[in-house]
């Protein structure tokens, strides 16, 4: 600003005005993009973590008569929602009675003890309540949301149909007829919905996975009142039960309500479920069905693949949300904006509790065996290009992402989160492990995806199913491989190959490395070791030296102590006389005696007597 001020007094002086101005103007430009005004640019900031949900507050308790109860409470709001999940699906049925579990989702509601034909809809619905039933291969779930002050009203009827159903022959013949219906509606008159099921047949080779959850109609018109009871009584048991509370209630309510109500249902014998094994495919599966109903092909591809809880199940997720999750996904790409070839289309699991099914199906726009074929090619090629190359970091953030998108808004509804802490309870035995679910999701790696799609989704494993309109020739399907099949199978053979030269070779390195490692701490352990012992031997040599000082100091000291003790008399010490006779005592005697002075034989006298001290302190006698 300086600069500029002085710019304009030198213009000013000059008394040019219009110059004054353009040099203002100038000035102006130059100082707006010199960098005293400019903005430092922003940092980037690094993406922060994603949040993570709060955990479900989950309390677990089991019932005197065996019923195990969930309790997760959600105050947002005065409603709760109750689902009882039967340990009972159609994997449970035996050959010749298939459909009696669904069967009894429709008979649940047929009449009780204290309780009419269908008056369990109706006493709940009046009071605002909204329920319903379903059956799978793996379970079958009753449930119902209700206002906070009609859970005693909605367990209590619970009790009473669990405990005391109305199984008798007109109830069984009304909703057969009501059972094989529903059957007409959803399979038989609906196009290619009975294709579904004859791929079930395709894909698996055991009857209780193969077989429909609705039943056939031969099994379900033969089956006699003795079948109905018997199976009722055999599954629904209080101790083959999951019960599951969510919304405006406390444990210790739930608690309370529960055993006063479903604790009451009498206990029965605890049922046991069948067991079958699976055998692994070793060849591709191929078939035709004759559509009745469609107009144009469709086409059915599926692989056998494990369920949860295994480790594999939830990169499967993932993989089948970049497979064919939205329209960013590689499929819906290729089939429905670039090509056009399929009108309807889906691929995902069917989220079995052992052994799960990965399907994909498409119902196409063009009539001809070149779609039917076009479109198994972009299909097994979205597959193989995975196997081979992939996926890249966006598509599989974008998968993640849409997985916790689902979780988070799916747990907002008390509906939804019951079923999902009642199939928990269930299948693994512990609701709380819902809580654990988004990590796994959140774990998988793109190593993870590629892995499992070279495990589970090669040739050999896949079931295909081709759904021929009246008229319709399929192309023609031989016991060998498709060329193009066969060359993404090469090509992943060499890809595989050359990561595992990679991968031994960096084996080798790290091999290498972990030697030179081990040579360095070999030789960092010997300095260490030749430095230690040149200590050792440098403080037991001061420790010599000083113990020399040492033993020469008590040397002397003894020495010192000795020369003492020689130096002190060893009789009793005696005072020498001061007396004259004393002194002369000190002098030699003479030969001759001295004038005036006695002999020693003959005392003189006044002289002190020979055995006093005075005669023996003198010199030489």
């Amino acid at each position: 600003m300086a600069v500029v001020a002085h710019a304009l007094a030198v213009c000013r002086t000059k008394g040019r005005a219009r110059v004054a101005w353009l040099c203002g103007v100038l000035c102006l430009v130059l100082v707006g993009a010199g960098p005293s005004s400019a903005r430092p640019p922003r940092a980037k900031q690094a993406a922060a973590p994603w949040p993570t949900p709060k955990p479900l507050k989950i309390e677990r308790f089991t019932l005197s008569n065996g019923m195990r109860v969930v309790v997760q409470p959600d105050h947002r709001a005065p409603v709760v929602a109750v689902g009882i999940m039967v340990d009972v699906g159609a994997r449970d049925e035996t050959q010749g009675r298939s459909g009696l579990a669904h069967f009894f989702e429709h008979m649940m509601f047929q009449g009780s003890k204290r309780v009419g034909k269908m008056e369990h809809f109706t006493a709940l619905e009046a009071v605002g309540a909204d329920l319903n039933a379903n059956t799978s291969l793996d379970r079958t779930y009753y449930y119902e949301v209700v206002p906070k002050n009609a859970l005693e009203l909605a367990l209590w009827l619970e009790s009473d149909r669990f405990a005391h159903l109305e199984i008798n022959a007109k109830n069984v013949e009304n909703q057969r007829q009501t059972v094989m219906e529903e059957r007409r509606q959803r399979y038989d008159n609906r196009p290619y919905a009975a294709s579904r099921l004859a791929l079930l047949r395709l894909a698996f080779t055991t009857w209780p996975l193969a077989h429909s959850t609705i039943g056939s109609m031969d099994d379900l018109k033969r089956a006699p009142l003795d079948a109905f009871v018997q199976f009722w009584r055999h599954w629904y048991t209080p101790n083959n039960c999951v019960l599951v509370l969510v919304g405006d209630v406390t444990p210790a309510r739930a608690k309370t309500l529960a055993e006063a109500t479903l604790g009451r249902v009498p206990r029965r014998a605890e049922p046991k479920h069948q067991t079958f094994a699976e055998p692994e495919p070793k060849q591709h599966a191929y078939a035709t069905y004759a559509e009745p109903l469609g107009k144009m092909p469709a086409v059915h591809l599926a692989w056998r693949v494990p369920a949860r809880p295994h480790p594999d199940a939830w990169a499967i997720d993932v993989l089948g949300e970049i497979l064919d999750g939205g329209d960013a996904s590689r499929l819906t790409r290729k089939l429905e904006k670039e090509t056009g070839l399929a009108t309807r289309h889906w691929a995902g699991n069917y989220g079995r509790r052992d052994v799960d099914i990965f399907h994909f199906a498409a119902e196409l726009s063009q009539a001809s065996a070149k779609a039917m074929k076009q479109t198994k090619h972009i299909v097994r090629g979205a597959l193989y290009d995975i196997m081979i190359k992939g996926v890249t970091a966006a598509e599989l953030k974008r998968a993640k992402v849409s997985f916790e998108a689902g979780y988070v808004f799916g747990t907002l509804s008390l509906s939804a989160r019951a079923h999902l802490l009642a199939r928990y309870e269930t299948y693994y035995g512990d609701a709380g492990k819902l809580n654990g679910a988004l990590a796994k999701w959140r774990a998988v790696t793109a190593s993870d995806v590629q892995r499992v799609a070279r495990t589970w989704f090669r040739w050999h494993r896949e079931a295909e199913l081709d759904v021929l309109p009246k008229g319709f020739v399929a192309a023609t399907v031989g016991p060998d491989m498709p060329r193009d099949v066969a060359g993404w199978e090469r090509a992943l053979t060499r890809a595989q190959a050359k990561e595992a030269k990679a991968a031994a070779r960096a084996q080798k390195r790290a091999a290498k490395a972990a030697a030179r490692a081990a040579k360095a701490e070999a030789r960092a352990k010997k300095r260490a070791a030749k430095a230690a012992a040149k200590a050792a031997a440098k403080a037991a040599a001061k420790a010599e030296k000083q113990r020399k000082r040492d033993a020469a100091a008590a040397a002397q000291l003894a020495a010192d102590k000795a020369k003492g003790a020689a130096a002190k008399p060893t009789g009793p010490e005696k005072v020498a006389p001061t007396s004259a006779g004393a002194r002369g005592a000190e002098k030699p005697a003479p030969d001759t005696p001295a004038p005036d002075t006695p002999t020693p034989d003959t005392p003189a006298p006044d002289t002190p007597a020979p055995d006093t001290p005075a005669e023996t302190e003198g010199g030489d006698q």
